[in-house]
Order: structure tokens, then C-alpha cells, then sequence
């Protein structure tokens, strides 16, 4: 049996998030991970919306330690406009040489609309 890859997860603070919310975050992402054949090593918590220190720790950490899979919770981790996560998104990949995986899409979080 061949050791799994490693990965990296990512979380950054969004509206509603709290810190209290980013171990069952991490739990999600680790169990993704695990499902897809990876460990989840670490993750990187950007505290501040704003601010992206902790992705651009990421990326050199993924680039360091050539680890090319990272896993976030959903694109809006990377950006709250779905344009810009997208564009983000396409920018890590290639910053780490591989893959960004989303471990839940924002369709899957919405409720079904009511039928008239």
C-alpha cells in the first residue's frame, strides 16, 4: 500500500464564521481528503477577510514542501464574489503546480427554493 499525498486545507474568516467553527471545518475537509486518497497535514486559518497572509503562507509552504493539493471548505474561502474565487482559484493551482479542491459547493449549502 502506497503512502497517501499529502494536502493542505485553507479557511478564512467569513461573515458567521467564527474561530469555534473552524474545527468542524478542518473535520470536513479532513474526512474530503481522506475519502480522496490524501492526509490533510495542516491548515491555514486567515483570521482577517481582508487579508490573504495565510494563503500566501500556504502557497510558499505548498511550494517548499511540494505539496500540490490544497482543500478548501467552499469557493468562499478564496473570495465572497464567485468571479474572483474562481479567478483565485485558477491562480493557487498554478502558484502550487496542482490541485484545489472544494469540499462543499455553495449549491450544496442552499435549500431547495419552495414550488409554487
Amino acid at each position: 500500500m502506497s503512502p497517501k499525498r499529502r494536502a493542505l486545507g485553507y479557511v478564512r474568516a467569513l461573515p458567521g464564521i467564527g474561530m469555534g467553527d473552524v474545527v468542524p471545518l478542518s473535520s470536513d475537509m479532513a474526512r474530503f481528503a481522506e475519502r480522496e486518497g490524501f492526509t490533510l497535514a495542516e491548515v491555514f486559518i486567515e483570521k482577517e477577510p481582508a487579508r490573504t497572509t495565510a494563503l500566501e503562507a500556504m502557497t510558499r509552504y505548498c511550494q517548499r514542501h511540494i505539496i500540490r493539493n490544497v482543500m478548501v471548505p467552499t469557493t468562499e474561502h478564496l473570495n465572497m464574489l464567485p468571479v474572483l474565487a474562481d479567478i483565485a482559484r485558477e491562480l493557487l493551482k498554478e502558484a502550487i503546480g496542482g490541485q484545489v479542491w472544494i469540499v462543499t459547493s455553495a449549491k450544496e449549502e442552499l435549500p431547495c427554493p419552495p414550488t409554487p
